[in-house]
């Protein structure tokens, strides 16, 4: 029996993901224009084969972002953090001061931030509740989609009238050493990523790194390289399994089944 799982949830850094970022830094890399580099991460983020998504068509409005935390902050900073998420979400919330909010005692009109799935349970049981009460307190709802790119089985309907914008990033592939990502807004709206947009300030680094890492690595990589060795691992060690091909359930503890996969 294997026993080298971790509590801490690491990334998979396999030889094909070492040579992309070798790569990146070591070949000349397509400088992009922000227009394609949109509509090219567009076409990969939404591809998945192993999850759903539905209704994006509402959201026209797509901007560049320095990936999911960018997202995050710009809408806490927007409202001066006065924002709502959910228990069980990043510890993140937690350093910045925020408290959850259970489902049921929401604040009217005070925005909520939904990781979508969550990075804990994946799926939210209770997912109708959320969407009832929002509507019924008129609050905007922003998904965090950073744990799609690893995630299969999730249905994501974005065509609820209180989700405002989702982001997306390629962070649960690459790590931090480069972040990039999209918005996609119901309705343009004027903040930081809008200016950040509008002027092209971003760093060219950003879409050249996303464009180089798309357009090597297929966008359901993880589940498709690692399934079948996944569900056997899960077997020798009597592990649960989530939604997210490198975290498992052990005892209601996530761990973590990257140095494993890789073996």
């Amino acid at each position: 029996m294997q026993t080298d799982f971790t509590k801490k949830l690491f990334l998979i850094e396999d030889e094909k993901i070492k040579k992309i970022k070798h790569d990146f830094f070591q070949q000349p890399q397509k400088n992009i224009s922000k227009a394609e580099f949109i509509e090219f991460a567009s076409h990969w983020f939404l591809s998945t084969k192993l999850n759903n998504i539905k209704g994006i068509e509402q959201f026209p409005h797509v901007d560049i972002t320095i990936g999911c935390t960018n997202f995050i902050e710009n809408i806490c900073l927007k409202n001066k953090w006065n924002v709502q998420v959910l228990p069980d979400e990043y510890s993140y919330y937690a350093l910045m001061g925020k408290t959850h909010t259970n489902v049921g005692q929401f604040e009217p009109k005070v925005p909520l931030i939904v990781s979508m799935p969550n990075w804990r349970h994946g799926k939210h049981n209770n997912w109708q509740d959320i969407l009832n009460e929002c509507q019924e307190k008129q609050i905007d709802i922003h998904l965090d989609c950073a744990w799609l790119t690893a995630s299969k089985d999730i249905d994501v309907d974005l065509t609820h009238p209180c989700i405002k914008s989702v982001g997306m990033s390629i962070s649960k592939y690459i790590g931090s050493w480069n972040r990039v990502g999209l918005r996609w807004s119901k309705s343009r709206t004027i903040d930081s990523i809008t200016l950040l947009n509008e002027r092209e300030k971003y760093n060219e680094t950003l879409t050249s790194c996303g464009y180089h890492v798309m357009s090597n690595l297929p966008r359901d990589y993880g589940w498709d390289t690692y399934g079948e060795k996944y569900k056997k691992i899960l077997q020798d060690n009597n592990l649960e399994a989530t939604n997210f091909f490198y975290v498992a359930k052990r005892q209601d503890q996530l761990v973590g089944l990257s140095n494993m996969l890789i073996k």
